[in-house]
């Protein structure tokens, strides 16, 4: 396609990428290293710290939480997005992602510009019934017909939105190394609250008698989450068949993933995507999941995986895990999820944006 001039605003509550735990950064990251190495020219709209083959644009020198800015606080986000949309002109697409409350305003400013823009929501959609989010529901109804991506199809609950595309997060897996002989545990990482299901995972480790390796992030900022974690997690780690490695960087992630029999991923809510799947799955470990957000879109059941209901159902189908081809989990990941995948998806959205747009011009 043609080679576009692109904006990509990403976050600056955590560095890009980040150095542990960070979902939207980390795929806004691969996003930007493949579109420049698909010869776009791309500027990405980050922390100072943040890296890039691209070029970079900051307002502030690192992730505002590691400086104890609170999450509450909509100034520095407002900064930071209006850095970027000040300059529309240089740019023939701008690309922002809302991953938190404060990115909203992105949606207002998108139709004062000239410039097209395409927004990716990296969230659980509000609900119509949901009165904690009417606030948001209320502007995502007001700026309708902006140029909206999901990143699953099961994340699009919202019937009255301008859906430009599904594009599914893709990551680089070039360092996620296959493993066709595992070791003898299950693994479970994510953040330790009752939505990823950590409990649920630990309770299938003790009906079956398996050691449960697990990686995971202690939100010490989230009362809610740290009392998750000190009363269901906590007692439950005794170092032997239910293990605690840490929060985990990529190296740590991959070895946890690759030497894993099965990968748990009993979410109990509707994940709009979810890295976790396509992770374990690059490095040829199954992935045994509830039935919620995409799981059926990222799992293919009996080959890559199982889809399951509840505990019970979770711990029978560790009895069948030795009948999945680690290797077909390998090139299931590589073709469907991979940066370069994403890179393709969003191609398309943007010439297709752009086309829309040429014939209202």
């Amino acid at each position: 396609m043609k080679k576009l001039r692109i904006a990509q605003i990403g976050t600056i509550w955590e560095t890009t990428p980040p150095p542990l735990y960070g979902g939207t950064e980390r795929i806004v990251y691969n996003l930007t290293e493949e579109l420049v190495r698909r010869g776009h020219d791309v500027t990405l709209f980050a922390t100072g710290d943040s890296k890039t083959s691209g070029k970079l644009e900051s307002v502030y020198p690192r992730a505002l939480y590691r400086d104890g800015i609170p999450w509450t606080n909509p100034l520095y986000p407002l900064l930071h997005i209006t850095n970027a949309f000040d300059k529309a002109d240089q740019y023939d697409i701008i690309h922002t992602h809302l991953n938190t409350r404060q990115d909203y305003v992105a949606l207002a400013f998108a139709n004062w510009v000239k410039t097209p823009v395409v927004i990716t929501i990296h969230f659980v959609m509000p609900g119509e019934n949901d009165p904690a989010k009417q606030d948001r529901l209320l502007l995502l109804k007001k700026y309708k017909k902006n140029n909206f991506v999901t990143i699953s199809k099961a994340q699009q609950t919202l019937g009255f939105l301008n859906y430009a595309g599904v594009v599914y997060n893709g990551l680089d897996f070039s360092e996620f190394k296959f493993n066709p002989n595992p070791e003898n545990y299950i693994a479970w990482l994510g953040r330790f609250c009752h939505d990823k299901g950590t409990y649920e995972a630990i309770q299938v480790a003790k009906k079956i008698g398996m050691k449960l390796v697990m990686g995971g992030k202690i939100d010490w900022a989230n009362e809610e989450y740290l009392k998750y974690y000190n009363e269901k997690v906590k007692p439950e780690i005794d170092g032997k068949q239910i293990v605690y490695l840490g929060e985990l960087g990529d190296k740590g992630k991959i070895e946890l993933f690759r030497n894993a029999k099965a990968v748990l991923n009993p979410i109990n809510w509707n994940e709009p995507f979810g890295l976790v799947t396509i992770e374990a799955m690059a490095c040829g470990a199954p992935v045994i999941a509830f039935d919620n957000g995409p799981a059926r879109e990222q799992i293919i059941e009996g080959k890559t995986g199982f889809i399951v209901k509840n505990v019970d159902e979770m711990a029978k189908a560790v009895g069948k895990i030795d009948k999945i081809d680690r290797a077909f989990c390998r090139d299931h990941a590589v073709k469907h999820f991979s940066a370069k995948a994403m890179a393709e998806g969003y191609e398309e959205v943007y010439e297709k944006v752009l086309a829309d747009y040429s014939t209202k011009v």
